[in-house]
């Protein structure tokens, strides 16, 4: 048994935060359905991880924003955009187990372009987390997008993302 060696009241506000895996916070972009695993309030504004599943046909125009990004393939496939050494855009496909870093202001993308859902594991810092909520509900507001999002909803929804730094480098694929 662990014995502690300060008064409780200073232990227990510092505690370890265990999550099942439908539990934490939860966030809708569209058909996305993100779940937070760690939230900035819990790790000193360090770091947020969330996760979620991409349906097959969907993903994210080719983007780039001031913060690093890391992605964990936990199930299914997933085939992410990056630039090659020539300038060429290319996908590289993971399978679950496989990680991608995006570097600060590195251009990437994801798309599930299979047949079966892919659920991924996203890290980044706080700003990522705070930005996000804040894009799909600005001041509040509960209506700001509809339950399945348009090319105008992305657009839109990347539009008041742009106040953050992050910006739409090409069209979805």
């Amino acid at each position: 048994m662990l014995q502690p060696t300060k008064p409780i009241e200073e232990l227990s506000a510092h505690n370890v935060i265990k999550l099942e895996r439908d539990e934490g916070p939860k966030l809708w972009i569209g058909e996305w359905f993100l779940t937070w695993r760690a939230e900035g309030e819990n790790t000193g504004y360090a770091f947020s991880i969330f996760e979620t599943t991409i349906i097959p046909g969907n993903g994210l125009p080719l983007h780039k924003h001031p913060f690093a990004e890391f992605f964990y393939v936990l199930e299914g496939t997933l085939d992410f955009g990056r630039w090659s050494d020539s300038g060429i855009g290319e996908w590289v496909t993971c399978g679950a187990g496989a990680s991608v870093l995006a570097p600060p202001n590195a251009p990437h993308t994801f798309q599930n372009r299979g047949d079966q859902p892919a659920r991924i594991l996203s890290v980044s810092n706080y700003h990522h987390e705070r930005m996000l909520k804040e894009a799909v509900h600005p001041r509040g507001e509960r209506n700001h997008l509809p339950a399945r999002l348009s090319p105008e909803d992305f657009d839109r929804l990347f539009k008041s993302m742009e106040q953050d730094q992050v910006y739409v480098v090409a069209n979805r694929a």
